[in-house]
């Protein structure tokens, strides 16, 4: 009887390990970073353009960028960027040689902020990713700016939570830097169900260890 009551609790246990291990993979593989705070995440590197100050900078007609032959593993490529200095209605941003995207036709002028330009690469088809040329302004006024770039299964703006909590809080100072994407509380209730799983196993094989 008390072989059985400790197994039980060890099962208990292993649930609770097993459900935190599947939650965490959900959490971390929903979204992918190329590029962090001007940081390269994989073997891509500057072609055109410079790292500066936690960002990678170049000139508008020509800034470009190689994503180290990512697989393109998610439907929407995410890029958090900015071009100050002149006209930004001709932005556009080709991808892998394969397609180029003018982002007026995705919603986007690029100003002085930072704005989250999503791109559907999974609806063009691109299935790799290579170069990433950010191009069509006035490479002697305008500059490119960008500070992240990551795949993810989701097509909302990222920025845009950030902008809601900032409406819903007048009180606190606004978030300078640009908001870390992909940041998700289920992890942390993944962590609270193991340790009450943890503690659950342990009560058990104590209370039995007694009888």
């Amino acid at each position: 009887m008390k072989n059985s009551f400790m197994r039980k609790g060890i099962i208990s246990v292993v649930i609770s390990l097993v459900l935190t291990m599947l939650l965490t993979a959900n959490v971390f593989a929903a979204t992918t970073y190329l590029v962090k705070d001007g940081a390269f995440q994989n073997s891509g590197f500057i072609n055109a353009g410079e790292a500066k100050d936690g960002t990678i900078t170049g000139p508008g007609n020509w800034t470009q960028l190689n994503l180290g032959d990512s697989n393109a593993d998610a439907p929407y490529l995410h890029i958090i960027v900015k071009a100050e200095g002149g006209d930004t209605a001709a932005a556009q941003i080709a991808v892998s040689d394969t397609y180029t995207f003018n982002l007026t036709d995705l919603g986007v002028t690029l100003n002085g902020e930072y704005q989250d330009a999503v791109l559907p690469v999974a609806d063009q088809g691109i299935t790799t990713l290579g170069w990433l040329n950010f191009m069509g302004l006035d490479g002697g006024s305008v500059t490119y700016t960008i500070k992240d770039v990551f795949l993810s299964d989701e097509a909302n703006s990222s920025l845009a939570v950030s902008e809601a909590a900032d409406t819903t809080n007048q009180a606190e100072e606004p978030v300078k830097d640009v908001p870390k994407t992909g940041e998700n509380t289920t992890i942390i209730l993944a962590e609270v169900l193991c340790l009450i799983g943890f503690a659950a196993g342990a009560i058990v094989l104590r209370k039995k260890s007694r009888a």
